[in-house]
């Protein structure tokens, strides 16, 4: 392989994986300073416009994937004849990694890998797409969890790149610790695989997890192949027969005795979790199932030699009482009430308790289904309760969550803002994220106090006095714009000397309150202290502005002069008109981050095409000291 040093917007550097012979690096986006996962990917894809259409149809569908648990991917690209794609970087280990360092795992630890890599599939199935190749080295886990066996792990999975067009004599070709995860149907009919396929592959991982060892030999042939393994609770005696259970039947040889689909196989692992905390014998399983819902998990005894075995008395016999009229007609009676006691409304406190239930969770589902049946009726019929008060913070509470959540989906996706206190918030965003602390925190006090009130404005005005709050508690201790920092001071003596004593002074605690503990700004702090100290009246003030000259700049000094943006009730920083060049500090450019890495960049601009920032833009108009970043 020829050796690569740069491809597309990428420095390339180390190799990932023991390989030698890897195609997968360590990469490094030169413009956005950005660590990535680069995988080259086999040359037909830029020689064969059929593959390289199947390559961008491809990389379409994987870019739309977005979920906790799957390692994001940004695109693919070409570049001096050979075909990539790039991935985030993950700083963690493969569950292969870890299974070599630790051996078989506790059954707890496997149910809580096997959870998260469910959740990956089904939503990858989800939408239609299907990874082919799941095996240990394929999942990455990350967290505390990989220090303190106490902590939870953060498991992604990757590489959702396989060809569901393979053929049987390509998959011949993998390596043996490749084909061993493969399903029966993908040596037999690649081109058909379903949800199955990686219910077996998982199975099989789950297996090793417990057991140590695969259940399948892919060295041997004919039927000792897909004999039948040992069941995982034979070879390890704290294994639960539950997730017994549930591994063989993944790994059934015919797919359609697997479970129906991977949310299923995520069902059986919490029954199985469930099973063991409340103790439940397999007899009693066998009984009462799994609280009326369909399970997976078959347990091996017939529900009458469960009841035998208990000594459950038969309530069928004949002649029994509970066979008599009387009996019949006092159960109805109790169903009949009990239907009543279910379909009366809730009161205050019903709805309450069950809110509070689904609020304390970090679930923001079950607050949506807390918000819907019980948050909002309980606010609609009881308005002066004395758990409305309660009821208004939750739901505020969710609606600064959906707001956090639209403002983010807006700046991915490039999109126009909903509204002006959506933009506004995410001025005031992208002012702290370069730094300009004091210029968010005005921000903030625009949006608390020029906002109208209104209900959709409500959430936007409640994350602001959120942010003020954070704000007076911050210390920044980081790197520091000093010109930003003087620049607020000067704007600050301006404020007093024409008479706005108390913004101006409102500044000056600011910056004693946000960098009282850095030493950059040490004198910045200490000036900040002088001013503070110094008696002022409205009346002096008034007459030092009136009294102050005027100064003229020198040919080797430039006249600045800074200006408290004039804000209408419409107007925020971000739309004041542009004050002139030469007398307004300009703000220090920051780097652009986005969320997407941009893997389309060409390699370098052809002869006669202007570079970028060679043309001449327009003024952009913004209030001094505020700048707004252009990803906003």
């Amino acid at each position: 392989m020829i050796e690569l040093s740069k491809l597309g917007p990428f420095a390339l550097e180390n190799r990932l994986g023991n390989d030698p012979s890897s195609h997968v690096f360590h990469g490094f986006h030169l413009k956005q300073k950005r660590q990535a996962v680069v995988c080259i990917l086999p040359e037909r894809y830029a020689e064969n416009p059929r593959a390289r259409r199947r390559l961008e149809k491809r990389s379409r569908q994987l870019m739309k994937m977005n979920h906790p648990n799957i390692v994001r991917y940004h695109g693919a690209g070409i570049d001096q004849g050979i075909p990539f794609f790039a991935l985030d970087f993950v700083d963690g280990i493969s569950l292969q990694q870890y299974l070599d360092q630790h051996g078989p795992l506790p059954w707890e630890t496997v149910v809580e890998i096997g959870l998260q890599v469910c959740a990956a599939l089904a939503a990858a199935h989800h939408m239609n797409i299907h990874h082919l190749d799941v095996r240990p080295a394929h999942i990455l886990l990350s967290g505390e969890g990989l220090k303190d066996p106490r902590k939870p792990l953060k498991v992604q999975i990757t590489s959702f790149w396989a060809d569901p067009r393979w053929r049987r004599s390509s998959l011949l070709l993998f390596p043996k610790d490749r084909q061993q995860y493969l399903s029966p149907e993908q040596f037999e009919d690649p081109q058909y695989v379903d949800d199955a396929t990686d219910i077996f592959s998982l199975g099989c991982v789950l297996y090793e997890m417990i057991t140590g060892k695969l259940p399948f030999d892919p060295l041997a042939s004919g039927d000792e192949r897909w004999k039948q393994p040992d069941r995982p609770a034979s070879l390890v005696l704290d294994c639960p027969v539950w997730l017994d259970r549930v591994v063989m039947r993944m790994i059934e040889i015919m797919p359609d005795k697997r479970p129906a689909d991977i949310d299923s196989v995520a069902s059986g692992l919490r029954e199985s979790q469930d099973a063991v905390a409340r103790g439940m014998s397999a007899i009693e399983h066998a009984l009462v199932g799994n609280n009326g819902r369909e399970s997976i998990i078959d347990i091996g005894i017939d529900r009458s030699e469960a009841e035998k075995l208990l000594h459950k008395p038969r309530f069928q016999d004949r002649g029994s009482f509970f066979n008599s009229r009387i009996f019949l007609g006092l159960a109805l009676i109790v169903v009949v009430g009990a239907l009543v006691w279910l379909l009366r409304p809730l009161n205050d406190s019903e709805l309450h308790a069950r809110a509070e239930a689904l609020m304390l969770t970090d679930d923001t589902t079950k607050w949506r289904d807390a918000e819907s049946n019980y948050l909002q009726p309980l606010l609609d019929r009881y308005p002066e309760s004395e758990y409305a008060e309660d009821a208004q913070n939750w739901l505020d509470m969710i609606q600064m969550e959906r707001a956090e959540a639209r403002l983010v989906h807006s700046l991915r996706m490039s999109r126009d803002f909903r509204s002006d206190a959506e933009r506004q918030l995410a001025n005031a965003r992208g002012l702290e994220d370069s730094g300009n602390h004091l210029g968010a925190w005005y921000q903030y006090d625009r949006m608390v106090e020029d906002l109208p009130e209104s209900p959709d404005n409500r959430p936007y005005k409640l994350i602001a006095k959120r942010e003020i709050v954070r704000l007076q508690s911050l210390r920044v201790r980081d790197s520091i714009q000093k010109s930003t920092i003087s620049d607020f001071v000067l704007q600050a003596e301006e404020m007093i000397l024409s008479g706005n004593v108390r913004e101006g002074r409102e500044i000056f605690r600011r910056i004693i309150s946000l960098y009282q503990e850095n030493p950059e700004a040490g004198s910045a702090v200490e000036l900040s202290k002088n001013e503070l100290a110094k008696p002022y009246s409205m009346a002096a003030a008034k007459s030092n502005a009136s009294a102050r000259p005027i100064k003229v700049a020198s040919e080797d000094e430039t006249a600045q002069e800074v200006r408290k943006p004039e804000l209408t009730e419409d107007a925020s920083p971000a739309e004041s008109p542009a004050t002139d060049e030469a007398t307004t500090p300009q703000p220090m450019p920051t780097e652009e981050t986005t969320e997407e890495i941009d893997v389309t960049e060409a390699a370098a601009p052809e002869a006669g095409t202007p570079e970028a920032g060679t043309q001449e833009e327009a003024p952009v108009k913004r209030a001094p000291l505020f700048p707004i970043g252009s990803e906003f």
